[in-house]
């Protein structure tokens, strides 16, 4: 008789691990069915003691052992995947079976292949643990990786290719399995049941050493001959995890590269702030020299928008401007294709009152409310032509010729929207097709595929995007230009710098002969060193910012959250304050309210990178009840 502990994967378990008694021996690392309150859920085995070892302990124990109901599958996950997980939990102050959780697909905790593994030979003795970078255009990058898988195969090795997103992938695929397509597993969220089942079970018994480019939900793959695992687009924030359990996918994949003893390569035209930190420290090696400068001849053009006069004229702050449809014109004359990069969906981002500085804002998030065309879908519009649209919650909002706060009738419409551009477009321009690609008019990824096809085989045509359109765009576009971008400036998040460069960056490699930003701020550095393709001045300039305002990564952030009934959370957290009181939290309220209506209030600690996690720390955050909200390093302070 043993008794054994057992990590329960269900998101709603906020335990670390349980215990249960077992007659049969069950390795370690082996998928299990529990009893936990009244239903069955599954759990992975990760300690066991003899009953003997542990007599006077149960004869203490008020309560029945309950015993495991059934085994799913023996030895199925590695030390090593267990081990990573932990240490991913400790971090992010959660549970390590929310983490496993999150790395297992539910269909196969469900329908479980039952497969035997090859006896592939242990290749870890032939490479050493280590950490990577590689700071390239796309194309130099790739290149890099070809060479990379070719010499693996040879050496009897696979590798995980780990991307974000399902666009990610499908645009990578094709340029890198040429030649080697039977030898590619491509896995992803949006597969059917039965087909990645099948993917699942194809991919564990092949002999021959494979590629696998997947998304972080199948680092838990127990296929032991990966010796090498690449992180690509390494500075998209979504490798973090924005629901619950709020961790870094990109932290469990180092952990389970020095746990596996395996090479982690960090891949990106433009690596994060904290990866080029530790380039310079030593803890990461460049895989091929670093760029830190990225060279292009094509034209391109700094617009600074001004007004007309002293009056408060805004009409020119909020339109394309003579000189901007003047090159779509000509674009189309030529039959040259023009991407335009919008801030924001929308007419209008922000609508101010001139008397009192009043912003429109969210009655029940306090988000600025975003000025939308109506259309045909828009049932819940209140006006003949225009709407009022929260993008944070949603809510559909009457749109006022005056301010509710004053009555005063000089409102200013700040910005230029995606919607706003098209419209001028069309109307200035009627002889150009234009299409746009935002999460208005593209709400499955199977439309956006259909608008950038069609956009694509229409010589001289206008594509008009917002952020959500990057993830589409894979081929050369002869002119981009950038505009409605400076209300992001004033967004609360301190990465926000460093996401837009790299957005930027990115978009001035696809244009092909010509390249404009306009902007109310022709002095933002960040403009400047997109094009100069400048990223050490970039990089010294955030990392010094940074160091001075004491974030990532010279101190470790832990944000907790509480939202709800305005009495009611300033009780619970001020008493969480009392208890926090020797790491000096600082508390203080969200900028907005939940998307529910309720204000939030936020607790800060600020530790050095050393002295995380904390025991003691750790402890009081782990024992907090799910309605607090805990995000270490998060995205946003406020």
């Amino acid at each position: 008789m043993k008794i054994v502990s057992v990590i329960p994967i269900s998101k709603g378990v906020w335990r670390d691990s349980l215990s249960y008694f077992t007659a049969k021996e069950i390795p370690l690392g082996s998928l299990v069915s529990i009893p936990i309150r009244n239903k069955m859920i599954d759990g992975l085995i990760v300690a066991e003691k003899s009953v003997k070892d542990l007599k006077i302990q149960i004869k203490k124990t008020d309560f029945g052992w309950r015993k495991i109901n059934r085994v799913k599958k023996e030895g199925y996950f590695s030390p090593e995947f267990i081990k990573a997980a932990n240490l991913t939990a400790e971090y992010y102050a959660t549970f390590p079976g929310q983490v496993i959780k999150s790395l297992i697909p539910q269909t196969i905790l469900d329908r479980l292949p039952d497969v035997k593994l090859p006896d592939w030979e242990d290749p870890r003795e032939k490479i050493l643990a280590e950490f990577l970078a590689i700071q390239e255009p796309d194309e130099e990058r790739l290149s890099f990786y070809r060479s990379l898988i070719r010499e693996s195969f040879a050496k009897k090795q696979s590798i995980f290719l780990c991307l974000p997103t399902l666009p990610d992938i499908e645009r990578v695929v094709p340029l890198i399995s040429k030649g080697i397509e039977q030898y590619v597993t491509v896995l992803h969220g949006g597969l059917a049941k039965n087909q990645l089942l099948s993917l699942w079970k194809k991919v564990l018994t092949t002999t021959h050493p494979v590629l696998i480019v997947a998304t972080p939900l199948f680092l838990s793959l127990p296929r032991a001959d990966i010796t090498t695992l690449i992180l690509e687009k390494e500075n998209s924030s979504t490798y973090k995890n924005f629901s619950r359990p709020h961790v870094d996918w990109r932290f469990f994949a180092e952990k389970l590269s020095e746990e596996k003893k395996i090479r982690l390569i960090f891949g990106d035209i433009a690596l994060r702030s904290e990866t080029i930190y530790r380039l310079g420290r030593g803890e990461i090696t460049p895989a091929t020299a670093i760029k830190y400068r990225v060279y292009s001849d094509i034209k391109q053009q700094l617009w600074p928008l001004i007004k007309k006069d002293k009056k408060d004229d805004l009409d020119i702050l909020n339109s394309l401007g003579e000189r901007l449809l003047a090159q779509i014109e000509n674009a189309g004359d030529n039959n040259e294709q023009f991407f335009i990069f919008a801030g924001q969906r929308g007419l209008t981002p922000v609508t101010i009152c001139n008397d009192c500085g009043l912003v429109m804002a969210c009655d029940i998030c306090h988000s600025a409310l975003t000025i939308h065309q109506k259309n045909k879908r828009d049932s819940l519009a209140v006006n003949d032509e225009h709407l009022f649209l929260c993008h944070k919650c949603g809510q559909v909002v009457e749109v006022e010729d005056k301010c509710s706060n004053c009555g005063g009738v000089r409102l200013a419409l700040l910005g230029l929207g995606a919607e706003k551009i098209e419209q001028e477009i069309k109307k200035s321009l009627p002889n150009i097709n234009v299409f746009r690609l935002d999460s208005d008019n593209a709400k499955t990824p199977t439309r956006a595929k259909e608008i950038m096809a069609k956009f694509y085989s229409s010589p001289g045509s206008v594509l008009i995007g917002t952020e959500m359109a990057l993830n589409y765009l894979g081929e050369k576009i002869e002119n981009i230009a950038m505009v409605g971008l400076d209300h992001l400036f004033a967004k609360p998040d301190y990465r926000l710098g460093e996401k837009l460069f790299s957005e930027l960056l990115r978009l001035r490699l696809l244009a092909s002969k010509r390249l404009f930003i306009q902007t109310r701020n022709p002095d933002e550095k960040v403009f400047q060193y997109v094009l100069s393709g400048n990223l050490l001045d970039f990089y010294r300039d955030e990392i010094e910012e940074r160091r001075q305002i004491g974030y990532p990564p010279f101190k470790v952030l832990i944000k907790i959250s509480r939202e709800g009934k305005k009495e009611e959370i300033k009780k619970d957290m001020t008493q969480l304050e009392k208890s926090l009181a020797e790491w000096q939290p600082i508390i203080y309220p969200s900028l907005t309210k939940s998307i529910k209506g309720f204000p939030v209030l936020n607790i800060l600690v600020k530790l050095s990178t050393s002295a995380w996690p904390d025991k003691k720390l750790l402890s009081i955050l782990k024992s907090l009840p799910p309605t607090f909200i805990i995000r270490v390093d998060p995205e946003s302070v406020l």
